[in-house]
């Protein structure tokens, strides 16, 4: 059992979208309600008036517009969707996701709302200068990828005092422009630094023999290198402007970064520890259901050989299937 795998080879963002929104409609929908409950739960924000103020490029717009046509939803509460980072910044759930990368391997346990489950998709794009391959909610431009140079991006949330608002550019939307554009874990540092961001997360980029950890908050970027690109939801070096609330708030991020820097990758993802809360994540039936969190997948990016595993669910009980990949020659 694997996600739904979507291929896209269109020439247009707009015909890319919205053969996408069609073919996955069910998904998209699913995305849209979702995000529609949890922002009217923690807040009581209205996603489409929202939607009005997400930065978007012009491809990006057109791309969104184009899957909400094909999928028969609202443009404006897509684009919320694709901010949902930003909007959710200190009110949503707290922790998402373990990741690790070494040894020309990167890895990822996606931890966020089990409802997200029936909107995660594989989504294979080929374009003019490539393809690249990313775990994402449908409707959602980008999160876990792997291109065809062979750099690889994961995602961990990180939050501080100073984050809140939508003057930046949403992180979903750098994760995409990184799979996209960049070739080298230089060219993605150059991309993701360069940014304005509004919320903290933390981006590991690899390639077979190079990892680095950006740490984006409103203060500005850390860069962390080293031979491991270790990560959870904490800070490894302070935030530049604010204070990190995430150990407070979240501490099993402390025993879970532990885990991944000193476990066998696999043994790492399928860890138990500070169970519920491990770095395979359960259920916490205590916590109400705009706080819910549970592994919905697991990553394991071969980068050199270009090879894509994901697993559905939880990776102590659901098996890392590959997917395939548009060049053969790396399979």
């Amino acid at each position: 059992m694997t996600f739904p795998v979507h291929r896209s080879d269109e020439r247009t963002p707009y015909e890319r979208g919205l053969a996408f929104g069609r073919a996955q409609a069910r998904p998209v929908a699913n995305t849209v309600a979702l995000y529609r409950r949890m922002f009217a739960e923690t807040d009581g924000s209205d996603a489409k008036a929202i939607g009005h103020s997400v930065n978007l490029e012009a491809a990006e717009q057109e791309e969104i517009r184009g899957i909400a046509d094909g999928a028969q939803q609202d443009e404006f509460e897509l684009r919320a969707a694709n901010a949902r980072t930003e909007i959710l910044a200190g009110k949503g759930p707290k922790t998402e996701c373990s990741v690790v990368g070494q040894g020309g391997l990167l890895a990822q346990n996606w931890d966020w709302h089990p409802d997200a489950a029936a909107s995660t998709v594989v989504w294979i794009v080929e374009h003019e200068h490539g393809w690249f391959a990313t775990l994402t909610e449908a409707g959602i431009l980008g999160k876990i990828g792997l291109n065809d140079a062979g750099l690889g991006v994961c995602l961990n949330l990180l939050e501080t005092t100073a984050d809140g608002g939508l003057d930046g550019t949403p992180i979903h939307l750098l994760l995409r422009r990184t799979l996209q554009t960049c070739r080298s874990v230089d060219e993605a540092i150059e991309l993701l630094t360069s940014a304005s961001t509004s919320a903290s997360s933390a981006v590991t980029v690899a390639a077979p023999k190079d990892v680095a950890s950006v740490e984006l908050s409103p203060g500005g970027a850390n860069v962390i290198r080293g031979a491991v690109g270790a990560h959870t939801n904490h800070f490894l070096e302070p935030p530049r402007r604010g204070e990190d609330v995430v150990p407070e708030e979240s501490p099993s991020t402390i025993p879970r970064l532990e885990v991944v820097r000193t476990q066998p990758l696999l043994d790492a993802l399928r860890s138990h520890e500070s169970h519920p809360k491990g770095v395979c994540r359960h259920l916490d039936p205590a916590e109400p259901w705009v706080e819910q969190t549970v592994t919905v997948a697991s990553v394991v990016m071969n980068l050199a050989a270009r090879r894509f595993h994901v697993a559905a669910g939880q990776p102590c009980t659901h098996e890392h299937v590959q997917i395939a990949l548009p060049v053969a020659a790396h399979a």
